[in-house]
């Protein structure tokens, strides 16, 4: 494991987020009206792609990023980890609609379905272009894509997927300033702090049996933005989507020890 690396790495992905997300910040709470880009804060998710591809750079040169994205983005898998995701998406969206339906009382509106007022103007496939690309594509190059495999050449698997957990819960810190979803989260930051930490522990078991490709990984991260992250989806589906990630979390993280054991 190369320290100076991963400090390269942290240091790069949290000040190239953190600048970009700035202006939004200044403006939430001192209203510097200061000018930002339509999708700024999406914009801010390419800091983890940035940091991987300048520390490997500035480790190994082009010979690091080469190795890094050929691994990273490789398809020499088998298949069946895309059928995985696939079916962990299709659960988690029938269980989600169910539980809209029933604490709510009424299905979601189909019309509205994983759009945000956060991407005006784009359909549900643009949509969920958008999150692949940023949260999928752009936080995962760095937090699997990089962070995972290097901090697994010193720590299981199940300890490197916490400390990445630890890492990429910090990341989010400014979005509590100024992101709406964040700002009001109150106890249920609690919620969103274990979700994301079983999050991690599922995602390094999906990276880890694909190879430490981060291809299915991308899709898993954008599809579930998209079911959990849509203005309706507030009300039901996030919640109960996040529950099944932490039991499931729960479940492969008793397989990691008694894989470890």
């Amino acid at each position: 494991m190369n320290k100076k690396k991963l400090w390269i790495f942290v240091g790069m992905s949290y000040g190239i987020t953190w600048l970009l997300w700035l202006p939004l910040l200044l403006n939430r709470q001192w209203d510097a009206d200061l000018p930002v880009l339509k999708y700024q804060f999406y914009l801010g998710s390419f800091g983890p792609l940035l940091g991987a591809a300048i520390a490997s750079f500035m480790v190994a040169g082009r010979t690091g990023v080469r190795q890094w994205a050929a691994r990273a983005y490789s398809f020499r898998f088998a298949p069946r980890w895309l059928g995985i995701v696939a079916a962990m998406a299709a659960v988690y969206g029938i269980v989600g609609i169910t539980a809209h339906r029933l604490i709510t009382g009424a299905w979601p509106i189909w019309s509205q379905f994983g759009l945000t007022d956060k991407l005006p103007g784009l359909n549900v496939w643009g949509t969920m272009l958008v999150l692949i690309l940023t949260f999928g594509f752009g936080e995962e190059s760095g937090w699997r894509g990089f962070l995972l495999p290097e901090l697994h050449k010193r720590f299981s698997l199940m300890n490197s997927a916490l400390i990445v957990a630890g890492i990429w819960m910090l990341w989010h810190l400014p979005a509590f300033w100024f992101n709406e979803t964040y700002m009001h989260m109150g106890p249920g930051v609690f919620g969103w702090a274990i979700s994301l930490a079983y999050g991690s522990v599922l995602l390094a078991w999906l990276c880890q049996g694909s190879r430490f490709s981060i291809v299915p990984v991308i899709l898993w991260h954008g599809g579930f933005d998209l079911l959990t992250g849509s203005d309706q989806s507030d009300q039901a589906m996030a919640m109960v989507c996040s529950m099944l990630v932490i039991i499931h979390g729960v479940l492969l993280s008793r397989k990691m020890a008694r894989m470890k054991a």
